[in-house]
């Protein structure tokens, strides 16, 4: 008996040593990879386009998302393309899933995708069968198969959402109730999400076709790409509302949404508010923010005090620790649970989207993130990150140092998997 359970024991052993060799290769080579494609681009991100918007809101919460794109659903007369890491088998997406059915019937294109891993649960529930059989065009993005095991990494992390080519959702949100506050370990659960018309609303139905054509082999109806005429302002024009569209993944030659952030960071000269549910960040980024601190600029952090995934927050102590040291004041977020991922820099722009500050979502995930030029709503954004701040409470060196051995030790073994965390 004893000899069983010691060759059991020796047999995980080295499974785990295996999966963990392989996703150190995997990591290495990735970057690897990632340096060889920016030297043969003189190391320079592609730069990108800033579109013309009409309309542009900061949604808060699912409260103010999920009533607001059912009704956008039911108004549609040609098609809805929704796209989300996450979609719950639970009441509210089953009430999502019924207006979408009903446009289905109603000749509208419908079509759902949803990453293979976020949503496995849904996937294994039949859900995706039973919505085909009903008119809607369902999809799974790197399903977990053999297929797909040696990318195993690569998820999906984008939650956004095109209505008939003239508006657009897209921001931190997946679908399900624990999103509008009903999850009883999380509860609060804070969040933003963004509200579109306007250029930027292209740039977002062709990360979906993309996308779609990925899982599928098919292009959505080509209709989807014609312009809309919300486009039609000027950049000039008083109500125009510049932006731009950052989306990021692993077959990119740059992590655009690093990119984007180190080169808003360095840049900065009065402020830099940053909101994240996970902070892993990798030492150039680090380096930039400390930079940042060092030059005068008010540098801020909101996390999650308590968490949904304990490896990372116990990834996320060193990285903390380092950014105290150097004078950056940490905040905890105490009400509930803090998903938003923001960052207002001076009076513009501000970054709303789908992407963490770590090096998954930099690495390894497909992510879709706006910065938007505009003082009005840089104001809002100001607003709402100093309403956040007073339902925080302020980390301390000495609550870091004064954390269990055990702790302790869990945040160094912690730091080893932070690529893949």
């Amino acid at each position: 008996m004893l000899t069983a359970i010691l060759m059991m024991a020796a047999l995980g052993i080295i499974a785990f040593g295996i999966i963990f060799i392989y996703f150190v290769g995997q990591h290495l080579f990735r970057r690897h990879q990632l340096k060889k494609k920016q030297v043969g681009t003189n190391k320079k991100p592609p730069s990108l386009p800033l579109d013309v918007n009409r309309q542009l809101e900061i949604l808060n919460n699912g409260e103010e998302l999920f009533p607001r794109l059912l009704k956008k659903i039911e108004q549609a007369t040609r098609y809805v393309h929704l796209l989300s890491f996450i979609v719950k088998n639970d009441q509210l997406a089953h009430q999502l899933f019924e207006t979408m059915v009903k446009k289905a019937k109603e000749g509208v294109d419908v079509r759902l995708l949803v990453d293979g891993l976020g949503s496995l649960k849904l996937v294994r529930s039949g859900v995706p069968e039973r919505l085909k059989a009903q008119g809607v065009k369902c999809a799974v993005f790197a399903p977990l198969s053999w297929r797909h095991m040696l990318n195993i990494n690569d998820r999906n992390h984008r939650k956004l959402a095109v209505i008939d080519g003239q508006s657009a959702f897209v921001g931190g949100l997946n679908i399900g109730r624990e999103y509008v506050h009903q999850d009883p370990q999380l509860g609060y659960w804070r969040d933003i999400h963004l509200y579109i018309e306007g250029e930027s609303v292209r740039k977002l139905e062709q990360i979906f076709a993309t996308d779609w054509h990925a899982a599928t082999g098919e292009w959505p109806n080509r209709e989807a790409a014609a312009p809309c005429p919300s486009a039609l302002l000027k950049g000039d024009d008083p109500s125009a509302i510049l932006a731009q569209v950052v989306a990021s993944g692993p077959q990119e030659n740059h992590p655009l949404n690093k990119e984007s952030y180190l080169s808003v960071i360095n840049r900065a000269r009065q402020r830099v508010w940053l909101g994240t549910p996970y902070f892993v960040p990798d030492q150039e980024l680090l380096a930039a923010l400390c930079s940042a601190k060092k030059r005068g600029v008010d540098v801020q952090l909101i996390v999650p005090e308590r968490t949904d995934k304990t490896l990372v927050h116990y990834a996320s102590f060193a990285p903390l620790k380092r950014l105290l040291n150097t004078g950056i004041p940490v905040y905890l977020y105490c009400k509930g649970f803090y998903h938003a991922k923001f960052a207002v820099v001076d009076d513009s722009p501000i970054i709303v989207g789908s992407s963490n500050l770590d090096q998954r979502s930099f690495m390894y995930s497909y992510e879709t993130d706006l910065l938007i030029y505009n003082r009005r709503l840089a104001k809002e954004a100001m607003r709402l990150y100093q309403s956040d701040l007073k339902v925080c409470r302020r980390l301390t060196l000495e609550e870091l140092a004064s954390r269990p051995v055990w702790q302790k030790a869990a945040s160094r073994i912690a730091s080893l998997l932070s690529p893949w965390l």
